[in-house]
């Protein structure tokens, strides 16, 4: 799979908009906190409210415990769950309860966001809620890209078995499920692919690279502290699974 894909052009002569929120959409395990906290040093809003870190991930998750729960509640509503391999009913869009989470959600990203014009939505389960994000982040004035790191399944399926208890066959099926549903609907948004390999043993050439399809000048990006604060937080020892098949 390529390192990065743009669906979009934004030309320069184009205004862009006054805020722009960076979706982090890819499966569990695959590398979208270490991208959170890097989009972070390099300029971009974390949330308000910080998931707490767990000894599964020791440099924290960098994304809402809002954002999270409110997810969890859209799927449970839905009669579906964080580890469920299956399709995401689309008619739960049109039902009645539908609107009450968009109000909700409405008020979550101005709780979590304020006034940021750069910042970092970030949650494995907006895969599956892609699009109803994307509208609500529309509807909070901002315009939504996509960063998807992309792992190999069959470290994600040990990765999971190890923190979840998740039989690995069903780890695979949800790695199925959150890249097809990411990929499907942002298809017409700006967005970039990242190799886990590749951002883990060459941070800069990433960074550089979404820059560039995202069409986004990091702010932080040619401040000496930042680059080190970069190098220092990625750490390929702290991968625990890894398969060459």
């Amino acid at each position: 799979m390529p390192m990065a894909e743009a669906s979009k052009s934004v030309g320069a002569d184009n205004i862009r908009p006054k805020k722009i929120a960076i979706l982090v959409a890819a499966m569990h395990r695959s590398g979208t906190s270490a991208v959170a906290r890097i989009l972070n040093l390099l300029g971009c809003d974390l949330p308000r409210t910080l998931m707490a870190q767990t000894p599964f991930n020791e440099k924290g998750y960098w994304e809402s415990q809002r954002v999270m729960d409110l997810n969890d509640e859209i799927l449970s509503s839905a009669g579906s769950s964080w580890d469920d391999w299956r399709a995401f009913d689309a008619g739960w869009y049109a039902s009645p309860v539908a609107g009450k989470f968009r109000e909700q959600a409405q008020i979550v990203l101005k709780d979590e966001y304020g006034d940021s014009r750069l910042f970092i939505l970030k949650d494995p389960r907006i895969c599956r809620l892609l699009g109803f994000w994307i509208e609500e982040v529309r509807n909070f004035g901002a315009e939504s890209c996509v960063v998807s790191p992309i792992r190999n399944p069959l470290e994600v399926g040990s990765s999971l078995e190890r923190r979840d208890g998740i039989d690995t066959s069903i780890g695979h099926l949800l790695w199925l499920r959150h890249v097809l549903n990411a990929e499907r609907d942002s298809r017409d948004i700006n967005r970039a692919y990242v190799s886990y390999d590749t951002l883990l043993t060459d941070t800069h050439a990433v960074v550089d690279m979404l820059a560039r399809t995202l069409e986004i000048s990091w702010p932080k990006r040619g401040a000496i502290s930042s680059q080190m604060e970069v190098d220092e937080f990625v750490s390929p020892v702290l991968r625990h699974h890894r398969s060459d098949d």
